[in-house]
């Protein structure tokens, strides 16, 4: 199993940044590398289209925490060479600010190591610059 563990010190409180980021079906709203969603069933499940021609797949949200500000969600299929990828993100007060944190495991496809990791990498960079831009650094 690979993983990949990034954060990311914004300006603004926790309670603020979880109302964007711990809203599981609107990640469109903040992440620019994701297109729209379409929610599936009763919305445990969304479908990512992603931008620029990217993959559309679904994700599933295995637990929530809005208490605690964390949510736990997985890939369902294979958009990326990478099987079983299980996410955890958490936004916790610091400082006058917030510590968002994204962490996940996976078990990339032999010999594309580290193209999965990049991928994921990209991703959550993409993200969190994104949140830096909306709330600034902490």
């Amino acid at each position: 199993m690979a993983t990949v563990d990034m954060s990311v010190k914004l300006a603004a409180p926790a309670a603020d940044v979880w109302a964007v980021v711990g809203d599981f079906l609107n990640i469109h709203q903040w992440h620019p590398a994701v297109d729209r969603i379409e929610a599936i069933g009763a919305g445990g499940i969304r479908r990512v289209h992603s931008g620029n021609g990217g993959p559309v797949f679904d994700e599933v949200q295995l637990e929530r925490d809005d208490e605690g500000r964390r949510m736990r969600y997985a890939i369902v299929g294979k958009p990326f060479p990478m099987e079983n990828y299980s996410a955890w993100m958490s936004v916790e007060d610091s400082d006058g600010g917030s510590i968002v944190r994204w962490h996940s495991a996976f078990a990339p496809d032999e010999g594309a190591e580290e193209k999965a990791a990049g991928i994921v990498k990209f991703i959550y960079k993409s993200g969190f610059d994104a949140l830096l831009e909306r709330f600034g650094a902490g």
